[in-house]
């Protein structure tokens, strides 16, 4: 086990709980994120969910159920219609934050390759994470007012990391957060592209392979090679951080949700994309596959 801090209204951690394997289990789940999307910050019930996207009333309270299982949801109210009762969902937290120790706490620090550690330097330095990853926020932010959903992938980010480092700081923050505190200055992980997370639009220009539409939805990713739009695209990049050439910024996204889930899986297997790493700033250009013909992303491809 390992855990999450809830983070509430007021921005501030005020308990911990113990995540289980449901807990990621329900959150890699593609229709699962998208009904968490529909209930946002409010409420929801699975009928009315199950028309938005197009899915059966069977199916919806099928992963409605697994995720009230996950405790990620939790029932609201319920309201008389016509041909029964509408019983409304809610989420129990609008985002958590990972305690990095917590994953590797009583184990020893795993062994790293020279490549990746020097890919992964100065974000992991003697075994100690010093840097934030960043994922943008579930509300409505940012000039595209969108919401972001791809929170629950910094936790599998997470567990990559607590490989090589730990730390006792909360090490998971919001965009909006850094907007805030205009917290920019530390090695920063970028989770999503710059639709969804506006830090990530603040630095893109900055990576040797970034997003290069102009309007929205910025749906394509250039590098010196080449330019791709394919929904499945992603792409893990490093580059030094332009506000201090000490600290570096790394680049974990896609052109869509599919991209930055095979973007993710490469970023878990540091070890086979960084080999080739002599340095300086770096990217691979990565395409997700469903292997199991499950319609979801289950594996990747390098393609440049």
């Amino acid at each position: 086990m390992f855990k999450m801090a809830r983070v509430v209204e007021n921005g501030k951690a005020t308990e911990a709980d113990e995540i289980t394997g449901e807990v990621i289990k329900a959150l890699s789940d593609e229709t699962r994120r998208n009904i968490l999307e529909e209930i946002g910050s409010g409420q929801a019930y699975p009928s009315e969910v199950a028309k938005e996207l197009g899915l059966s009333k069977q199916k919806a309270y099928y992963h409605f159920n697994k995720l009230e299982d996950a405790d990620i949801i939790e029932e609201s109210r319920s309201e008389e219609k016509s041909g029964g009762t509408a019983t409304y969902y809610r989420l129990k937290s609008k985002a958590y934050y990972i305690l990095l120790s917590e994953i590797g706490e009583g184990l020893p620090v795993q062994d790293i390759s020279e490549t990746t550690a020097e890919f992964l330097s100065p974000l992991i330095n003697n075994g100690d994470l010093n840097g934030e990853i960043v994922v943008g926020s579930p509300d409505q932010h940012g000039p595209d007012q969108v919401r972001a959903r791809d929170g629950h992938l910094a936790g599998e980010i997470g567990l990559e990391i607590g490989r090589y480092g730990n730390s006792n700081d909360r090490k998971v923050a919001l965009d909006t957060e850094l907007f805030r505190n205009k917290a920019f200055e530390e090695n920063l992980i970028l989770v999503g592209g710059v639709l969804t997370n506006t830090v990530t639009k603040k630095f893109n220009e900055n990576f040797p392979a970034h997003f290069s539409g102009e309007e929205f939805p910025y749906r394509e990713i250039s590098t010196p090679n080449s330019t791709y739009s394919e929904a499945a695209i992603g792409v893990v990049a490093r580059t030094e951080h332009p506000e201090d050439s000490e600290k570096a910024l790394f680049l974990v996204a896609g052109i869509r949700n599919q991209g930055t889930e095979a973007a993710v899986r490469a970023f878990k297997n540091l070890e086979d994309i960084t080999e080739d790493y002599s340095g300086g700033d770096y990217y691979k250009i990565v395409r997700g596959l469903d292997m199991d013909g499950d319609g979801e992303v289950d594996s990747y491809e390098v393609v440049e």
